[in-house]
C-alpha cells in the first residue's frame, strides 16, 4: 500500500528531510479567516490500520528515514492510545529515526496532560510546531482562531514540562494597516513571556477562497505593503527580550530569509534591516513571483 496522501499536505520549511505521515487529514479548528490551507477537506483522524500500513509500507521502502513528520494541521489532537500506537508503530519499524514531530494546536495542547506529553517525549518527540499568529487580543478575536494569546504561553510551557521543544510561527502583516504596531508589539510581549525555542515569521498572503480576501474586498481590512511587513519584523525583534532561541524568516512567503541565533544575532539582523528600510529598494527583497504559502 503507497503512502496515500489526501488533498493539501503542508509541512515546515526544517521538516524537508523528513518522512511525513498524514494521521489526521485537515485542521481541528479550520476557522482562522485567513488560512486556505485545509479547506478542501473536513478535519478526521485516520483509522490505525490504514496508519500501520502506511508504515509498513514506507519503512520496506525508505528503511533508513532519520526524521518523521506527523500531518496534517493538528496531529496532536489524536487519542492518546493511538497516537503511542503510531509512535510506537514507527519506532519498530525505523529502526533509525532519531527524531518525530508534528503540528499541535492550543486545543489539543490542552487536552493533554504534561504526563501524555512526557510519554511522547520518551518515543522520541522532539518539536512540536504551534500557530501562535499574533499575540494581540484584538487580532486574535478579529483572525477567528481558537482561544487567545494567553493559550499560546500555557501551551509552549507545557512542553517545557515535558522537555519537548516548541517552533511557534508568527504571521507579519495579520493586523493590517490598523493594528500593525499592536499586532507587532504584543507579539513580541507573548513571545517574551512563552520563550520558545524557535520562533518562525511567515508573511500574510492573501488567497482568494478565505474570508479575509472578501474583507479586503469590502474595504474592511487594508494589507501592508512590502516594507511595512519588513518594519513589522523589525519592531518584533527589537521587543524582543534576550532569551536563548532560533528566529526564522525563510518561509517562502517572506520577503527576506533570516536565520538568526538570537541574541547573539539580534543587532546584525536589525542593521540588515534596518538598510533595507533606509534605502526601500525593491531588488533588496524576494520577488512576487518566487513567493508563496
Amino acid at each position: 500500500m503507497p503512502l496515500n496522501y489526501e488533498g493539501t499536505v503542508i509541512r515546515p520549511p526544517s521538516e524537508a528531510n523528513s518522512l511525513i505521515f498524514q494521521i489526521t487529514l485537515g485542521c481541528s479548528d479550520n476557522s482562522c479567516i485567513f488560512c486556505p490551507a485545509y479547506k478542501d477537506k473536513p478535519f478526521r483522524i485516520k483509522p490505525l490500520d490504514v496508519i500501520f500500513k502506511e508504515i509498513d509500507f514506507a519503512s520496506n521502502k525508505y528503511p533508513g528515514v532519520r526524521k518523521v513528520f506527523l500531518a496534517d494541521g493538528d496531529a496532536l489532537i489524536m487519542p492518546q492510545n493511538q497516537l503511542i500506537a503510531v509512535f510506537d508503530r514507527i519506532l519498530e519499524k525505523f529502526k533509525e529515526v532519531r527524531r518525530i514531530s508534528l503540528y499541535a494546536s492550543n486545543k489539543s495542547v490542552a487536552a493533554k496532560s504534561v504526563e501524555e506529553l512526557k510519554e511522547l517525549k520518551k518515543r522520541k518527540m522532539s518539536v512540536a510546531y504551534i500557530g501562535f499568529e499574533t499575540g494581540d487580543s484584538v487580532v486574535y478575536k478579529m483572525i477567528s482562531k481558537y482561544g487567545c494569546p494567553e493559550d499560546n504561553v500555557k501551551s509552549v510551557n507545557k512542553f517545557k514540562e515535558a522537555s519537548i521543544k516548541s517552533n511557534v510561527t508568527v504571521i507579519l502583516g495579520l493586523g493590517g494597516k490598523k493594528h500593525t504596531y499592536a499586532h507587532a508589539v504584543n507579539t513580541a510581549k507573548i513571545l517574551n513571556e512563552s520563550k520558545p525555542e524557535q520562533i518562525a515569521a511567515l508573511t500574510l498572503m492573501v488567497a482568494k477562497n478565505t474570508p479575509l480576501f472578501e474583507m479586503i474586498k469590502k474595504g474592511e481590512f487594508e494589507p501592508l505593503d512590502d516594507f511595512e511587513s519588513l518594519e513589522e519584523l523589525k519592531i518584533i525583534l527589537e521587543h524582543l527580550e534576550d532569551f536563548p532561541c532560533l528566529f526564522f524568516s525563510n518561509h517562502a512567503s517572506n520577503y527576506v530569509p533570516i536565520e538568526a541565533r538570537l541574541p547573539k544575532d539580534k543587532e546584525k539582523t536589525l542593521k540588515i534591516l534596518n538598510d533595507i528600510l533606509k534605502r526601500k529598494d525593491k531588488s533588496d527583497l524576494k520577488p512576487d513571483f518566487l513567493r508563496g504559502l
